[in-house]
Parts: C-alpha cells; sequence; structure tokens
C-alpha cells in the first residue's frame, strides 16, 4: 500500500492558505476559538488534578522520597500531550462538526463559484446540528472499533508504531474529507469507498494532519486548515472532472511576463518572455532583480511592469512603490490588433473552446471571489477577468 505524502501534504498547505483568504475568516475564528478552549481545559483540568495528586501523596510517602516530584511531573506532561493530541482533538472536532461543515461549503463555493443547494447559512446550521452530532458519533466509534487491533500490533517493534501511525492518518483523512462529502450528500460508506479508490493521496492528506497535530500552538489551526484543505482535495481529485471548470488555471499574458494563477491556492508563478532574464521561471529569480525589471518596465513596457508588481505584492510580500512622475493616466489607444482575443480570453477564465455563456459566467464569478482587490487580489487581475467576460460574451 503506498501513500503518497508530496501531494496530501499539498492539499494542507492549500488549507492553511485558504483559511486566510478575508472570505473564509470569519468560518474560522469560531472552530479555532473552540480548540483552544477545549485544549486549555484539558491541560486546567488535568494539571489540577495532578497537582492534588502530588499533595496527597506528599501525605504518605517518606520524607526521603519528595524528589519523584522531579520525576513525576515530565512523566505528566509527556503523558498529558499524549492525551491532549489523540483525545482532546476528537472532542474538538465533536463540538465544531456543524461549523466545520459549513466552512467546507464556503471553501467550495469559492473554488467552484457554485453554491451548494442546501447551503442555508447559520439558520441551517441549527437545523442540522443535531444530525450532524449524531454523524459525527458515528465516526468516533467506527474509529474506536478500528482502534483495537492496532492497539493490539503497537506493541509489535517498530511495525507497531507504523501501523498505528498509518491508521491514525486513515482516521484522520475520514473526519475531515467527511464535511466536504457530507454537504454533497455522501454516506459514510461511499465516503470510505471513495478514499479507499484513493487510499495513497487519502492516507497522505492524513499523515500530513497527524504530523502537524503535534506541534504545540500550530495544532490550534489544524482543524480549520484540515477541513478547507480536505475541500480542496475533494472538489479536485475525488468529486469528478464535471464539477470543476477548467483546468484549474487562470493565464495573463503580456509582452514581458506570463503569470499563471492556481485557481484552487490563489499562488501565483510565471515566466519571463523578454528582458535579461527571459525564459527563466519567475520563482527563480531573486526580488532585487525582479525590482530592477520593474524599473526598468516602468519606462518601457507599462503592461509587463502591472503584471509582475502583482507577482511581487502576492507571492514576495514586496508593496510596489509607483514611480515619480506617476504613470500617465491617459494612454494611447490599444491597436485592435493587440486586444485581447478569445483565445486569450478563455487561458484568463480557465476555460476550453467548448465552454458555453453559463459557464463564462460562472468561471467569471468564481475567479472574482479569489481575485478581486477586496478578498486579496489585485485591480490589475480583476480587469483582465473583466475584460475576458467581455470578449468571450460581446
Amino acid at each position: 500500500m503506498s501513500v503518497d505524502p508530496v501531494s496530501g501534504a499539498g492539499y494542507l498547505l492549500q488549507g492553511i492558505r485558504l483559511i486566510a483568504r478575508p472570505g473564509l475568516r470569519r468560518f474560522v475564528i469560531l472552530p479555532l476559538l473552540i480548540n483552544i478552549l477545549v485544549f486549555a481545559a484539558g491541560i486546567w483540568a488535568g494539571v489540577s488534578w495532578f497537582k492534588g495528586f502530588v499533595t496527597s501523596m506528599h501525605a504518605w510517602i517518606p520524607g526521603w522520597l519528595q524528589w519523584l516530584d522531579w520525576l513525576l511531573w515530565p512523566l505528566f506532561a509527556l503523558l498529558l500531550l499524549v492525551l491532549v493530541v489523540y483525545g482532546f482533538s476528537l472532542v474538538a472536532n465533536l463540538i465544531a462538526s456543524p461549523f466545520n461543515g459549513l466552512l467546507a461549503e464556503k471553501v467550495e463555493l469559492l473554488l467552484t463559484g457554485r453554491s451548494l443547494e442546501q447551503g442555508g447559512g447559520m439558520a441551517q446550521l441549527l437545523r442540522e446540528l443535531l444530525p450532524t452530532l449524531v454523524d459525527e458519533g458515528k465516526k468516533v466509534l467506527y474509529a474506536l472499533a478500528l482502534a483495537i487491533p492496532f492497539l493490539f500490533l503497537l506493541f509489535v517493534p517498530v511495525v507497531g508504531p507504523v501501523l498505528w501511525f498509518l491508521y491514525t492518518a486513515w482516521v484522520l483523512a475520514l473526519q475531515y474529507l467527511d464535511y466536504p462529502m457530507g454537504n454533497s450528500g455522501l454516506k459514510f460508506r461511499e465516503m470510505r469507498r471513495r478514499l479507499q479508490e484513493r487510499r495513497g493521496l487519502s492516507l497522505g492528506f492524513g499523515a500530513a494532519t497527524a504530523g502537524l497535530s503535534l506541534i504545540p500552538v500550530v495544532n490550534f489551526i489544524v482543524m480549520p486548515s484540515a477541513v478547507a484543505g480536505a475541500t480542496a482535495l475533494w472538489v479536485r481529485e475525488l468529486k469528478g472532472p464535471g464539477n470543476y471548470q477548467g483546468p484549474h488555471e487562470s493565464r495573463v499574458a503580456t509582452r514581458g511576463v506570463r503569470l499563471v494563477v492556481d485557481q484552487l491556492s490563489g499562488q501565483i508563478r510565471g515566466e519571463l518572455l523578454a528582458g535579461p532574464y527571459q525564459g527563466q521561471a519567475l520563482e527563480a529569480v531573486s526580488t532585487e532583480d525582479l525590482k530592477s525589471l520593474l524599473e526598468l518596465w516602468n519606462q518601457t513596457d507599462l503592461a509587463s511592469a502591472e503584471a509582475l508588481e502583482v507577482y511581487l505584492e502576492h507571492e514576495r510580500q514586496h508593496q510596489v512603490r509607483h514611480p515619480h512622475p506617476p504613470r500617465p493616466s491617459a494612454n494611447p489607444p490599444v491597436p485592435p490588433s493587440v486586444r485581447m482575443v478569445a483565445e486569450e480570453a478563455r487561458a484568463v477564465l480557465g476555460l476550453t473552446a467548448q465552454a458555453g455563456p453559463e459557464e463564462v459566467l460562472a468561471a467569471h464569478r468564481r475567479l472574482m471571489l479569489r481575485l478581486h482587490p477586496d478578498r486579496g487580489g489585485s485591480d490589475y487581475l480583476a480587469a483582465k477577468l473583466n475584460e475576458a467576460k467581455d470578449v468571450l460574451l460581446g
């Protein structure tokens, strides 16, 4: 049985990027607070109990054994960490499961531009609170029943711990992929069947989630990140090709640079088509060299300069200061020969040649949700999307 940790971890990283999107942050705050409160309450209860235990122990052990405190506290801290990671995470997911379902719904809307029919916001969340908790209980019972043989195998040297980690990865994959798959009406048995068909990818995602769950503080954001990453995995890998429009990429090209925007993660990469670094990937050129190239293009190629600004601000977190005197506000009219053509417009929207008007509108809406300036995008890319829509529908 092969595991695909690279792709699985990639979707978890996409989830971390997705929950930082302005339109999704508000759906992350409550589950995040629940996770923090559960962890804090568990730690406080454990420490309080152990303090009482140590105090009572002092009443019946000889004075020369008081040094046991120095041995017991580290052992207790290690045990508490294990219990918190493996026990309280289940409780936090159980409590936050209705909110995680809503988060998965909003992530899928962001990725596909399509609302789920059953989506109904907070009112829908309250109506489905009890059924969701019941389903969550079924998953917990399944995980506990499956754990029994792996617990026995845990005592086998080397092999046992590896099998236990794979068990944990499988349970976490089921746990988090259940939210987007459940939103689409899939039953638990069907969920397991689909994940078994892509067992390597599913285990890779679960293994990455389990690994991050072991890191203190970072584990507080694992739950919402895993929900968002699982939704991206569902949309792109498991739901079926007919449910996601286009090849998942938007391409914008000027004379000097080609930008490629990943529609799932929002990540921008590209290639330089002219200048001293012609033929090189943007990722391979240093920020200082790109800034020098930007200064050159501000004088000679404004379209390429605008595109390069987008990459620098989005991927290098470099806030571009516009040159002084400012760029001319009234550029000469664009000749018809260099205006956007249908082929370029389809590349911008990530559509095939067979796409109809409804698909054009859906792709435009989906990408504007991600690339609009108010949602962390840019005026340049938003203008390109609007131009592409006008070209294809005009």
